[in-house]
């Protein structure tokens, strides 16, 4: 146990505030901002700032964006093709499609091969144009559409609903604003070690419907795990497991320590509150005691297997569900 917080070494600290910069310049709307964004995202090796921009630009113009992506998967640089190739699906299908169409003929033997992976998935959008690349000079090129016309052809139809998680661009919302989210449930996490758990706790967070995501000491987390939920669930940053206790008292919430421990009852026996703040701790170290003996309840999963744990972010994910289903169950009572 502890309450103290290590902080970012020079490295991490950088990118950090390159990806807040990215972020920043990406709701500023700023003169030239996509262009920025899009070099962060093809030049850019960490992966914080990287995914900053890969999420920012799936809400620029497609337009422009397409546009300024284009050279890239043209270019003689494997890497640009690389990382141009995977940013161009989750684009408008029909504004990639419209733009890759008239150059894909004159473009280089490479370039032409990195389109067949980014129209195949795209998916049924991209049909018209991988026929054309059966008909392509080059073997290699003709075999990569079939085959790519093929997988497109072995996938569930799509019903248009472009919210959806599997259908690009994997779930962001095409909506001015967060949705309106009724009193319920936060969550808090104290000092997460990875950014890929914390990325994936606001992910489930918002999918769950909680009204905020608190982070406590290191906010450091790996933006394509969130899968742009972020950019629609509060996400806050507090100093201290004091600030988050002061905090929690002043809107009304009720401490819930996700704790193995004697004093944790199974998660399906617990009695929550009305209005839980749900708190996970360090992958290693668990929770500071002050946040401990401040709950009104402690729960554990009960592990089955030889592993002691879950990982952090899968077991918080579990408790907000386990909290949706007793408040269902108090509902229907």
């Amino acid at each position: 146990m502890f309450d103290s917080l290590p902080s970012l070494n020079a490295e991490e600290q950088a990118a950090y505030e390159a990806g807040l910069a990215v972020r920043a310049d990406a709701e500023a709307q700023s003169a030239g901002w996509i262009q920025r964004t899009v070099e962060v995202a093809l030049n850019t090796n960490h992966g914080f700032p990287r995914g900053e921009a890969r999420i920012a630009l799936q809400l620029g113009p497609a337009e422009e964006v397409v546009a300024a992506l284009l050279p890239a998967l043209l270019s003689a640089n494997k890497r640009m093709r690389r990382r141009s190739m995977t940013l161009l699906p989750r684009l408008d299908p029909d504004e990639v499609c419209r733009q890759l169409g008239p150059v894909l003929e004159g473009g280089e033997r490479n370039s032409r091969r990195a389109a067949c992976v980014a129209l195949a998935a795209i998916g049924a959008p991209a049909t018209k144009l991988l026929e054309r690349l059966t008909d392509d000079p080059d073997g290699a090129i003709r075999n990569r559409a079939r085959r790519a016309l093929d997988a497109i052809a072995a996938r569930p139809p799509q019903n248009g609903n472009r919210n959806l998680s599997y259908v690009r661009p994997f779930g962001l919302p095409y909506r001015d604003a967060p949705p309106a989210r009724p009193q319920s449930f936060a969550v808090a996490a104290f000092n997460f070690s990875y950014g890929v758990n914390l990325g994936t706790l606001v992910r489930s967070a918002e999918a769950a419907g909680a009204e905020a995501v608190w982070i406590i000491g290191r906010d450091f987390y790996y933006r394509p795990s969130t899968k742009g939920s972020d950019w629609w669930l509060p996400v806050e940053t507090l100093d201290s497991a004091a600030d988050c206790l002061s905090r929690a008292a002043d809107e009304g919430f009720e401490i819930v320590a996700l704790q193995q421990g004697p004093d944790a009852v199974p998660i399906w026996e617990a009695e929550w509150p009305e209005r839980p703040l749900i708190v996970a701790g360090n992958e290693g170290d668990g929770l500071p005691q002050s946040l401990v003996e401040a709950a009104s309840l402690q729960v554990d999963l009960p592990i089955y297997g030889q592993i002691d744990s879950l990982n952090v972010a899968v077991a918080t994910s579990v408790a907000m569900y386990a909290f949706r289903g007793w408040q269902a169950r108090q509902q229907q009572a």
